[in-house]
């Protein structure tokens, strides 16, 4: 990924830039990632958040982690796609979805994290270190 990183909701309300490149990015298998995109597992990437500017109303959900922490996931109040999570035990970074990249193709996943709440039909890069 570049050193200008941008991305969106489905309907444009909210907007992002990043001015530094992703510090990691992460293939995240737990139910929580599984039932906010609806699918077997979540695509992230962190980064710094003091480098990163978000334009527009991002609606917060805060859900309890399985280590007994805080998890912000925000959302876009219009068309309802998740964009963003802030959990409480990082809070220098923002995890934004590589999906709301305005390239996603630039997207490279580093590892795999919580694999153990994989789902059978869910087939991630088995080349990929597990975290």
């Amino acid at each position: 990924m570049g050193t200008v990183l941008s991305g969106g909701c489905d309907c444009g309300a909210i907007r992002y830039e990043v001015k530094a490149e992703a510090n990691f990015s992460i293939i995240c298998q737990c139910r929580a990632c599984q039932r906010i995109t609806g699918a077997g597992h979540s695509a992230l990437f962190a980064v710094s958040a003091d480098q990163t500017t978000v334009e527009g109303k991002v609606n917060f959900y805060e859900r309890s982690t399985d280590s007994g922490g805080k998890v912000r996931s925000g959302f876009c109040g219009d068309c309802g796609n998740p964009v963003m999570n802030k959990p409480s035990s990082c809070p220098q970074f923002i995890f934004l979805h590589a999906a709301t990249l305005d390239d996603p193709g630039t997207f490279k996943p580093e590892m795999v994290v919580y694999e153990t709440f994989k789902q059978p039909w869910d087939h991630v890069d088995s080349s990929l270190p597990r975290k």
